[in-house]
C-alpha cells in the first residue's frame, strides 16, 4: 500500500465520509476533534495519515480559546452562590490549561490556604454537545456496514452517556474520589483528592499537584514512569474502574518525586470478569497457545462468533504487533508507525473480522483506554517486556 494514501473499501469510506459530516456539522464533533490533537504524534503515525496530526491542532486551536476571566469568575459564583473571593483566598487570573473542554487556574482555598486546581467548564459546551448528541444516530447505518455483527444503537447509546458524564464535573469528582481510593496502594502514584463541597455540574475543585506534565517534560526514569502508569491502569481494571483518558497533559512529574494522574474521574465502570478474561488471553497470546486465545475470545468474551475467527484474529494481531506484547520491546513513535503501517497493509483482513465483531458497549471504554495508554508510554520511549508488565500488575 502506498505510503502517501489509503485506499479504502466502499464500506469504510463511507463511514468515515459520515464521521466527517458530524464533526462539520456539530459543536460537540469539533470538541471531540480538538480533543484528539494532544493524542496524536505524526511520527507515531504511518506515512499515509502523517497529515492527521496538523489538521487536528487547527481544530484544537478553533475549539481550545481563552476563556474570559470574567466569565470563569461568572461560572464559579454560580457554582457557589456567591464570589470566588468569598470562597477563596487566591485564585490566579492567568489559566493554566486551556482545552477544548475546560479550563484550569491555579487557586488557595478559603480557610486552610491549601493550593487547589479550579477547573471550569467551557461555558455553554454542555448544552450544545447534549442538543448535539442526536446526530449520532446518522453513524448507525455506516457502523452497521463495517461492524455487522454489532449492535449500533447500544453502542451508540454507551458513548452518548459516557460524552455527558465527561461534561458532569460533580460526577466527574466523585468518580476520581473513588479510583483515588483505588489506586492509594499503588506505588509511587498520587491521584489528586478532589473536594467534593466546591465541585459541581460546572466546577471541578482539586488539590493541586506540583510538577510539570509529560506534555511539557521528559522524567529522568521514563521506565520508572511507564511501569507506574500500567500499574495503576491495570489496578484500576481489576477493581472494576476504566481510566478512559490517558493523556500527556493528564501525567504529573511530581517535584517531590512520583507521579501523578489527572484525569482519573472520567473513569467508566468495568466488568471485572471480562477484564480477568482479557487477562488470560493475553496469556495465552504470549505463549502462542492458540487454541486457548480463541477459547477465551470466542467464548467467554464473547466477542467473536467461532473459534476459527478468533484464531484468525490471533494470526493478525501477531503479524501487525510484531513481538511488541511477546517480550522485551522498545516502545516509541516508530514503533507505533511500524504498528500502524502493517495494520494498514492488513487491513482487507482486517475489514473481515470486523464484521463479525461482537463488542458489548462497555468495551469501547476499555479500546479508547489501551489505545491512549499505548499512546502516552510510546512518548515515554521506555523498553519493557510490555505484555509481561501488564501481568505482573494484574
Amino acid at each position: 500500500m502506498a505510503a502517501d494514501r489509503v485506499t479504502l473499501p466502499p464500506a469504510l469510506r463511507t463511514l468515515v465520509e459520515a464521521g466527517g459530516t458530524l464533526v462539520r456539522r456539530s459543536s460537540s464533533g469539533r470538541f471531540a476533534l480538538g480533543r484528539t490533537a494532544a493524542l496524536v504524534e505524526e511520527d507515531a503515525l504511518p506515512g499515509a495519515l502523517r497529515a492527521w496530526p496538523a489538521r487536528l491542532e487547527r481544530a484544537r486551536a478553533e475549539v481550545a480559546t481563552p476563556i474570559a476571566f470574567k466569565d470563569v469568575e461568572k461560572a464559579l459564583k454560580g457554582a457557589w452562590g456567591r464570589p470566588p473571593g468569598k470562597v477563596l483566598d487566591a485564585l490566579e487570573r492567568e489559566p493554566v490549561a486551556v482545552t477544548p473542554g475546560a479550563q484550569v487556574h491555579r487557586g488557595e482555598r478559603g480557610g486552610d490556604g491549601a493550593a487547589v486546581a479550579v477547573k471550569v467548564l467551557r461555558p455553554g459546551l454542555a448544552s450544545a454537545v447534549r442538543h448535539d448528541l442526536a446526530l449520532l444516530d446518522v453513524l448507525a447505518a455506516p457502523l452497521g456496514a463495517v461492524f455487522g455483527a454489532m449492535d449500533a444503537g447500544t453502542i451508540l447509546r454507551e458513548i452518548r452517556e459516557s460524552v455527558l458524564d465527561e461534561l458532569d464535573l460533580e460526577h466527574e469528582a466523585s468518580t476520581q474520589r473513588s479510583v483515588r481510593r483505588t489506586l492509594r496502594g499503588v506505588p509511587e502514584l498520587v491521584v489528586p483528592t478532589p473536594d467534593l463541597e466546591l465541585s459541581s455540574a460546572s466546577v471541578l475543585v482539586s488539590e493541586w499537584l506540583d510538577g510539570p506534565t509529560l506534555a511539557d517534560a521528559r522524567p529522568g526514569d521514563p521506565a520508572a514512569v511507564a511501569r507506574t502508569l500500567v500499574a495503576a491502569h491495570v489496578a484500576a481494571a481489576r477493581a472494576g474502574y476504566v481510566l478512559t483518558d490517558p493523556r500527556p497533559g493528564h501525567v504529573v512529574l511530581l517535584d517531590r518525586g512520583g507521579v501523578g494522574l489527572l484525569g482519573a474521574g472520567v473513569a467508566r465502570p468495568a466488568d471485572r470478569d471480562r477484564v480477568a478474561a482479557a487477562l488470560d488471553a493475553l496469556v495465552a497470546f504470549r505463549s502462542e497457545d492458540q487454541d486457548a486465545f480463541a477459547a477465551i475470545v470466542a467464548d467467554r468474551l464473547a466477542l467473536l462468533p467461532s473459534a476459527s475467527d478468533a484464531i484468525k484474529t490471533y494470526g493478525w494481531a501477531a503479524v501487525v504487533l510484531d513481538g511488541l506484547l511477546g517480550g522485551e520491546a522498545r516502545l516509541d513513535a516508530p514503533a507505533l508507525a511500524g504498528v500502524g503501517e502493517r495494520a494498514l497493509e492488513h487491513l482487507t483482513a482486517a475489514l473481515a473480522l470486523a464484521a463479525t465483531v461482537a463488542p458489548r458497549p462497555a468495551d469501547l471504554a476499555v479500546a479508547r483506554s489501551v489505545g491512549q495508554l499505548t499512546g502516552v508510554l510510546s512518548r515515554l520511549g521506555a523498553t519493557e517486556d510490555w505484555g509481561g508488565l501488564v501481568l505482573e500488575s494484574a
